[in-house]
């Protein structure tokens, strides 16, 4: 429908052989050499909303260029890239355990040759994966059947690999999350980009330069940026702090150092990207809700069932649009800051109508050019 601004295209193929699909957003006619942003969502299966947030805002960015002034300059002076779902087998996965996080790589995580045979159950029908907990919080098991019949409960998961510790920096680093078990929610597999949806993010952005990237997740309400494996700061600490502290502005959310304000991770996304690439990379975790768990009385006595996980990661339907809105801002700052700095342009003490022209191309704005 929208040829001239929109170019999407394959990045390579996930563990069942879906394509991942990245959406390319730009003027086509202004042929101008452009600065060139990235946003990645859903790494993990059962954070949806963090899929939901770079589709709409395609959509938004497609349907509106040309009459928004903002939607318009963004795509005549920048390129951007979209991954809405790094992790697609997962859609279908989450349906089947809503507790699901890794990709669908086949492990035989009990060690008895056969593959993801035993993975939990809604065993009453009642819609919901439950954990068992004692009064005290200390987990049990989660709701199931012994599906291949070795008198153990839930012990061999579809899947997986944790797509956001499997990237080639600081992989085997010591930290809080990144597990070298293939049972963990966290496991970062048998060696880095071992996953395909990993080495397809890999070759993009090995084959771009990216100034600025996002990735999108939930399960929290918070920004975040490297170092993710170290509470040791980076050299450009102050830069991050200030493009966090500007987006924590807009959206109302907390930001901090990952490794430092949050807790440690090897092997992530936005460490090899500042780490590898050079790229600023910030991490924007967009929805939680704490008041999702449901308590029902267990089996046995001081015992509790626990239900809404799904609920946790993901606002209902009919609040889906309003977690949008709040987040959309992200897009347009990240995008127009590198735009700005590509051109060379202060935003602060602005003079009226400026207008700068060059290779074909001029645009009036509100600018002080800058040496």
């Amino acid at each position: 429908t929208y040829p001239n601004i929109i170019d999407l295209f394959s990045i390579g193929k996930s563990w069942q052989n879906q394509d991942i699909y990245c959406i390319r957003l730009t003027n086509e006619s202004n042929t101008h050499p452009k600065p060139k942003v990235f946003f990645v969502g859903y790494h993990h299966a059962r954070e949806l909303i963090g899929a939901e947030l770079p589709l709409y805002f395609a959509v938004e960015a497609a349907t509106n260029f040309g009459t928004n002034e903002t939607i318009t300059h963004m795509l005549n002076y920048s390129e951007i890239y979209i991954i809405p779902a790094l992790n697609p087998d997962a859609f279908e996965a989450v349906k089947a355990n809503e507790w699901h996080r890794k990709n669908v790589h086949p492990y035989d995580e009990d060690g008895d040759t056969l593959l993801d045979e035993d993975p939990p159950d809604d065993q009453d029908g009642d819609g919901y994966i439950e954990q068992l907990m004692f009064w005290n919080e200390t987990f049990i098991r989660w709701e199931g059947i012994d599906d291949d019949g070795d008198g153990l409960l839930n012990e061999d998961w579809v899947g997986g690999v944790d797509l956001n510790r499997n990237y080639d920096y600081q992989w085997n680093a010591t930290c809080y999350s990144g597990s070298p078990y293939p049972w963990a929610e966290d496991y970062r597999g048998p060696a880095p980009f071992s996953e395909p949806e990993t080495q397809a993010i890999r070759d993009l952005a090995l084959s771009q330069d990216f100034k600025y990237a996002i990735s999108f997740h939930s399960g929290s309400e918070v920004i975040g940026y490297p170092w993710g494996y170290t509470n040791t700061p980076t050299p450009h600490d102050a830069t991050f702090g200030e493009v966090a502290g500007n987006l924590s502005a807009l959206v109302g959310a907390p930001y901090g150092q990952s490794g430092k304000y949050m807790y440690t991770t090897s092997g992530s996304w936005d460490d090899w990207m500042y780490g590898n690439r050079s790229t600023l990379a910030l991490t924007c975790e967009i929805y939680t809700n704490n008041s999702a768990w449901q308590p029902e009385p267990g089996p046995e006595p001081d015992t509790l069932w626990i239900k809404g996980v799904f609920q946790f990661f993901n606002p209902d339907p009919n609040n889906i649009e309003t977690v949008i809105q709040r987040w959309l801002p992200v897009f347009t700052y990240i995008t127009n800051r590198a735009i700005t700095e590509a051109y060379d342009i202060a935003t602060t003490n602005v003079t009226p109508h400026k207008t700068v022209v060059g290779q074909g191309y001029s645009i009036n704005i509100n600018v002080t050019v800058t040496n």
